[in-house]
């Protein structure tokens, strides 16, 4: 997925200055700017690309001013010299900048694709990099910010229903990411069930996108929970998602303790209801105790 947006405008079209004693004119290209990024949303570990556009806006290849009972021409041609991008401290741009490009005519357009990486522990962020755009004879040298988004989400696995004989599981797949995802795949993650299909290919998922799909399963005798994953692509980037378990076989769900959880503080909730059913069991004896005497 590719997303264009228009990011600066460079309008030089004239500059004049006047004196008492005599009159300077300066006259110099028009040139705009676009990007584009691709994949628009990078995850953690993805390469990419980042595509800037220049285009030259001025509609003749001259511009005459008359000055002094004579004409001057100024040619709108734009002449770009060096044109590079640099990143920060989690993207990298892997590839080299362009040097001596030439001119670029009136109404024309150049791309620069430059390379980029993202670090394995980049923040989920909106990364600036700084495109330098150096130009020749009257053109100024402008630097531009290209914002870059970072974003982690990823396919989602929703355990709907199971089977009362594990005999089939249905899920909800639903696709979290801000963009659209590509070849998304969901596949076992446990050895000892048969699944059928052996994988349930999906394809290409939008943005908030869901699927919901059944696999038929047959169990090993004593399994108790199976696992299934999706596998997909973030540009040219694969991907897995996080692992849903899934219990079968009329097991119950395991009561997980966090690492961060105090021990103590769940032994005295379990502690507290022991408590109170005991509690209770001791004030209804001593109401049918009173009763019995009445």
């Amino acid at each position: 997925m590719k997303i264009t947006r228009i990011i600066g405008c460079l309008l030089i079209l004239i500059m004049i200055q006047v004196s008492a004693a005599d009159s300077d004119i300066t006259v110099r290209p028009s040139v705009m700017v676009d990007y584009s990024v691709d994949p628009a949303y990078l995850m953690p570990g993805d390469v990419g690309t980042v595509t800037i556009t220049l285009n030259n806006a001025a509609k003749d290849y001259s511009y005459s001013v008359p000055v002094n009972n004579k004409t001057e021409i100024f040619d709108l041609s734009a002449q770009v010299l060096d044109a590079s991008l640099s990143g920060d401290s989690h993207i990298q741009v892997t590839s080299n900048s362009y040097y001596d490009v030439g001119l670029l005519g009136p109404g024309d357009t150049i791309d620069f694709t430059y390379s980029i990486k993202v670090s394995e522990d980049a923040p989920d962020s909106i990364r600036f990099l700084d495109f330098i755009f150096i130009g020749g004879g009257d053109m100024y040298d402008v630097k531009w910010k290209i914002p870059v988004t970072v974003d982690s989400s990823g396919i989602k696995l929703i355990n709907s229903e199971v089977g009362r004989n594990s005999d089939f599981i249905v899920l909800d797949i639903a696709n979290v990411r801000p963009n659209t995802v590509k070849a998304v795949t969901i596949v076992p993650a446990t050895d000892n069930v048969e699944f059928r299909p052996a994988q349930y290919f999906i394809g290409t998922m939008d943005s908030d996108e869901m699927f919901t799909i059944q696999f038929d399963i047959e169990p090993e005798d004593g399994v108790e929970q199976m696992g299934v994953k999706a596998i997909f692509k973030n540009g040219n980037n694969w991907h897995e998602s996080e692992i849903q378990t899934i219990n079968v076989n009329n097991s119950k769900p395991l009561i997980v303790v966090g690492e961060d959880s105090n021990p103590l503080l769940v032994f005295g909730i379990v502690g507290g209801l022991f408590a109170v059913i005991i509690i209770f069991f001791v004030v209804m004896r001593k109401r049918r105790s009173s009763r019995e005497e009445i």
